[in-house]
């Protein structure tokens, strides 16, 4: 009997917390969509290009998704913070879908042109007016520290996507892809976790991404052995708040800077082991 108190009461909070969430006025899709389109074409001009405005030019960005219990305590902290956090500008939040989307060049994509893979530099530009191809991202080439995860498709030195990215819109020569979900939800300590080769440790060769880039907001003790993706504006340095605080923290800020664009969790629903063959 007690134990069917508490379930009572843990699904009573939880129907108020879904409610709550869903109670809040949110704007259209069509509304998101048109601020979307706005934002986008400022953010690309955030960009100090390299090449002539005329080469082609990759952006894109990886998705943060909150649950009903997650999202009203993201979005106290957003909006309360709102003037502050918008300072980072490489984010959008979409508040009809509760997704944030943090943005970013593509930086070293590989895409099919003339039958062959050509590589965007630094800025995901490539040194040509028009590709010979479909702009799919096929993936990118392993660094010192960017080395893949379980969800990709790794051989002869490249990091393959499982599932070729497509452009989901394009503005002007520079064409937008949507690089999947990062997940925040599974534990990136090596310490406690049943696999290795998940998240950005996994990705940075057993470092988290603040000590590989030298990224440190200093917000919070450093712990070497978990993503530093908790220590964004106001933090309370709790690992279980990262959704919340994942905005301005150390991993927020290298998604920016294009350093975990192939860790999207969205592509293992359709490995191809084994099977480079078949993204060509």
């Amino acid at each position: 009997m007690l134990f069917i108190y508490y379930l009572i009461l843990y699904l009573g909070a939880s129907a108020l917390t879904w409610t709550t969430a869903q109670a809040r006025p949110r704007p259209s899709h069509d509304t998101v969509k048109r601020e979307l389109g706005h934002f986008e074409e400022r953010y690309i001009n955030t960009l100090n290009y390299k090449l002539y405005n005329e080469t082609v030019k990759l952006i894109g960005y990886m998705k943060v998704k909150f649950s009903p219990e997650e999202v009203n305590m993201f979005e106290d902290h957003y909006f309360t913070n709102y003037g502050e956090l918008q300072k980072y500008g490489f984010h959008f939040y979409d508040q009809a879908s509760m997704e944030l989307l943090i943005y970013f060049p593509v930086a070293g994509a590989l895409i099919e042109h003339k039958g062959s893979m050509i590589e965007a530099n630094e800025l995901g530009e490539f040194e040509i007016e028009d590709v010979d191809g479909d702009y799919a991202v096929l993936g990118r080439k392993q660094t010192d520290y960017v080395h893949g995860v379980h969800s990709n498709i790794i051989k002869d030195g490249i990091i393959y996507l499982a599932d070729k990215a497509y452009p989901t819109r394009q503005i002007g020569n520079v064409f937008v892809y949507d690089l999947g979900y990062k997940s925040l939800d599974h534990d990136h300590d090596h310490s406690n976790s049943k696999r290795t080769d998940k998240g950005c440790l996994a990705n940075h060769g057993g470092e988290n991404c603040s000590k590989v880039y030298n990224i440190h907001t200093g917000r919070c003790p450093e712990n070497p052995k978990t993503c530093m993706d908790y220590n964004g504006p106001h933090t309370d340095c709790k690992k279980e708040h990262r959704t919340t605080y994942f905005l301005g923290s150390d991993c927020s800020i290298s998604v920016s800077r294009a350093h975990c664009w192939t860790e999207s969790e969205d592509f293992v629903k359709n490995k191809i082991d084994n099977a480079v063959d078949k993204i060509f």
